[in-house]
């Protein structure tokens, strides 16, 4: 299997996708922004926070985590949590490298000390000079001595490119949004919205930790290795995992009404979509009247019999002895 394809199912860790978070404002920007109604363009930008005197690089960041853990963002960084940066627009991983997305480079503070170093050296050959700015766009400190110990987490991709990353809506796999924002999105997104896999990524986040945190609890009860000196936190805990079961049942009953509900649903689409195949045939091409008694005439394919009539005096006054 080749590396840029391995997905959440092969390696849970691991993510076929690259995916740009932002807020609600900039994703909506970011659709009407490419060159027609069929294109977008996720603008490079200075990140939030860059040190102006060693980076005034603009880039497109992405990210590799896999879907199910991009919630997190939302928990360990203030900033994105505030800027309720829940919506995402993802692509093949494999077509990003195509492209020119790169991973970036995480260097600790002595390397970076000496990568500057390196720049700031005069009547350096051309060769070595390209390779050290195609570097630079790429470069972010690790962090090791930070209190936060630096952004590592993020597993962050860059684009360098001015003005950004251009895209075809035929490209986009993913979109990360509420669901309450879903319709709109795929109103804009007309046709291709049907190619693509919408996820709500805050709630898939909370389904899998809390999955996560109950698995482990009840592990640790069935080994008899809890603390059963606090009963009030085990009772806490139990009656919590009671409730997780009951939202569990509740949502596969939901699931299971949906699916007794296809078989109707598919019938009333195809009336629906007959019906409006009927309109269409008998629908005037002039006057736009509805007609079961439509006839040709002319450069016209369906006219109804008033129109027909109307068309046919015209001729007979103007043209037929022309």
């Amino acid at each position: 299997m080749k590396a840029f394809e391995i997905d959440p199912v092969t390696k849970p860790d691991m993510s076929n996708y690259l995916i740009h978070m932002t807020d609600e404002k900039s994703f909506h920007s970011i659709l009407k922004s490419g060159a027609d109604n069929r294109t977008g363009l996720i603008k490079a930008l200075k990140p939030k926070g860059a040190n102006k005197d060693s980076f005034s690089h603009q880039i497109a960041c992405f990210t590799e985590t896999p879907i199910h853990a991009i919630g997190a963002f939302l928990e360990i960084s203030k900033r994105r949590s505030n800027e309720k940066m829940v919506f995402g627009i993802g692509f093949k991983k494999a077509l990003m490298v195509e492209r020119g997305v790169r991973p970036t480079l995480y260097l600790d503070g002595a390397k970076l000390a000496n990568f500057f170093e390196l720049k700031k050296i005069k009547y350096l050959d051309d060769k070595t000079q390209h390779f050290l700015d195609s570097l630079s766009p790429l470069i972010h400190p690790l962090g090791e001595n930070t209190e936060r110990q630096g952004f590592t987490w993020e597993r962050e991709w860059r684009y360098a490119d001015i003005p950004g990353f251009h895209f075809s809506y035929e490209e986009i796999e993913v979109i990360c949004c509420p669901k309450e924002s879903l319709a709109i999105i795929k109103l804009e997104l007309g046709e291709y919205a049907k190619d693509i896999k919408f996820v709500d990524t805050s709630s898939k986040y909370q389904e899998i930790t809390q999955f996560i945190s109950y698995s482990n609890e009840r592990a640790l009860i069935e080994a008899g290795l809890c603390n059963t000196a606090n009963q009030e936190e085990l009772d806490e805990f139990l009656e919590s995992f009671d409730s997780y079961v009951e939202q569990l049942t509740f949502h596969k009953e939901y699931l299971t009404q949906l699916k007794t509900q296809i078989s109707s649903i598919e019938n009333e689409l195809a009336s629906l979509i007959e019906w409006r195949k009927d309109i269409k045939a008998h629908t005037c091409e002039d006057c736009g009247c509805y007609s079961r008694r439509l006839s040709s005439f002319m450069h016209f394919d369906k006219l109804c019999p008033d129109c027909k009539g109307y068309h046919n005096h015209l001729w007979d006054k103007h043209y037929k002895d022309a």
